[in-house]
């Protein structure tokens, strides 16, 4: 099986908002399931949802104590002096977001589609993920590797079971 990934329309998972174009409901096809637990760091997947297209899989992290020291640095740098006008402006993100890839198919390294603002407090935080995985897979095995070394998660893979591809792709809702 060979799945190819794609950039997914802009929209804020979270808040269940679908884009303006969007020509169905789709299916759920998976979740809630816990990904990886590990000290300090718990990955969960919210949710799959099937389209004719592809898989959308909604997933968070939370993670505690150092581990959430470290992911906030992977979203935070120091301010910069602009050199022309001698203003402070924001760092840029300079670290990376938690990787998902299907364990068959080494390429496959579904896009972050957008995270959210995320979620803290003195002792967590939390990050909110989208990722799209097309086409609509022929199986109804989907063994996936979560992993964020650089906040304490190695590589952690997950067999989850989806609906039969002929169920699934008859589930899905169209809007019109």
């Amino acid at each position: 099986m060979h799945l190819f990934v794609c950039q997914a329309q802009i929209m804020v998972w979270y808040q269940r908002f679908m884009p303006p174009d969007a020509k169905e409901l789709g299916a759920i096809a998976h979740g809630p399931k816990l990904l990886a637990q590990v000290e300090g760091v718990t990955v969960g997947l919210r949710s799959i949802v099937a389209y004719t297209s592809g898989l959308e899989l909604a997933v968070v992290v939370v993670a505690k104590g150092v581990h959430a020291d470290a992911l906030l640095r992977q979203y935070t740098a120091p301010a910069i002096t602009d050199p022309e006008t001698g203003r402070r402006r924001p760092g840029e993100t300079h670290g990376r977001p938690l990787r998902l890839r299907a364990l068959e198919d080494s390429v496959l390294q579904p896009i972050r589609h957008r995270d959210g603002q995320g979620y803290e407090n003195s002792e967590i935080q939390q990050r909110e993920y989208l990722f799209e995985l097309t086409p609509l897979p022929d199986t109804e095995d989907l063994p996936l590797i979560a992993e964020w070394p650089e906040i304490g998660l190695g590589p952690v893979t997950t067999h989850l079971k989806l609906p039969p591809p002929a169920v699934l792709a008859a589930a899905i809702i169209p809007l019109s």
